[in-house]
């Protein structure tokens, strides 16, 4: 006899009322998605090649588009019928696109501009805000570790004792189960901000309280409360020009969104700058 599941039970979205349920291992994602506001409407879901734009009555925000995990994807035609904190709620998915698209939802409240700005945001005007080329100069002699293998990367190599995290290595890279044995020890880790949709970031972070942590890339969520998770710099994005970002994103691009509607910035932890030097 063959065990068959009705569709609804597999197609069944989690809402804030199944969320706050979750056990505490799953206290990071609660966190964020509780401050969202219960009231507010989606606008737009736009799935792009590489990146997922949403947007909510508060504003617009945006996570890189993963493939994989399990489960069916169910939100393309369902996301404008909820509201934006039902949608955030998916980034608990183990299906790691409707979790991307739970991660832009997140976004849509915190990586406003208005709400960034709040939270501390600063925007280097006539200098990089790319995250490792503003904190180059403190890694420099350092133990660094880099969760994920970012483009240029091998930049920092001559300035720190490098080591790359990587789930599928390449080079002189480490497979990403090396973090259980790295990260304590590192003065440095930067992880990309995809360890929230794959939902390594907890681990994480409770693996670098040692060392700093910052947290880089679009998919990152500039919420003050991963503060208290060990969190001390979140370099993310934020959409400026909704409309302009929203057709880069459908046109295909890659790393050239910016500066086409989605600008760079970063948000510190107050004092931690200062606190290393």
């Amino acid at each position: 006899m063959t065990c068959q599941h009705h569709s609804s039970q597999i197609d069944r979205l989690p809402d804030w009322q199944t969320i706050e349920q979750l056990p505490t291992p799953w206290n990071l994602y609660k966190d964020l998605i509780s401050g969202i506001p219960e009231d507010i409407g989606v606008l737009d879901l736009e799935i792009g090649q590489h990146w997922v734009y949403l947007k909510a009555e508060s504003g617009s925000g945006m996570a890189l588009a993963v493939t994989g995990g399990t489960g069916n994807f169910a939100l393309a035609d369902r996301a404008l019928h909820m509201t934006l904190r039902d949608v955030a709620c998916q980034c608990t998915s183990w299906n790691f696109l409707s979790a991307s698209v739970g991660v832009a939802a997140l976004n849509a409240w915190y990586s406003t501009p208005e709400h960034a700005k709040a939270a501390g945001m600063k925007i280097e005007e006539h200098h990089s805000n790319d995250g490792f080329d503003l904190y180059q100069r403190v890694c420099q002699g350092k133990k660094v570790t880099v969760v994920g293998h970012f483009p240029l990367i091998e930049r920092l190599a001559d300035q720190c004792d490098l080591t790359v995290l990587e789930r599928n290595p390449h080079g002189d890279d480490v497979p990403d189960p090396g973090c259980e044995y790295l990260v304590p020890s590192q003065d440095f880790t930067f992880m990309t901000g995809i360890t929230l949709t794959n939902k390594t970031m907890p681990r994480l972070l409770e693996l670098s309280r040692s060392g700093s942590t910052v947290l880089v890339g679009p998919s990152v969520v500039p919420a003050p409360v991963l503060f208290k998770y060990g969190v001390d710099c979140m370099a993310g994005s934020i959409v400026d020009d909704p409309e302009q970002a929203r057709h880069a994103i459908m046109r295909g691009g890659t790393s050239n969104i910016f500066g086409h509607g989605i600008q760079k910035m970063r948000v510190e932890r107050p004092g931690w700058v200062d606190s290393l030097n």
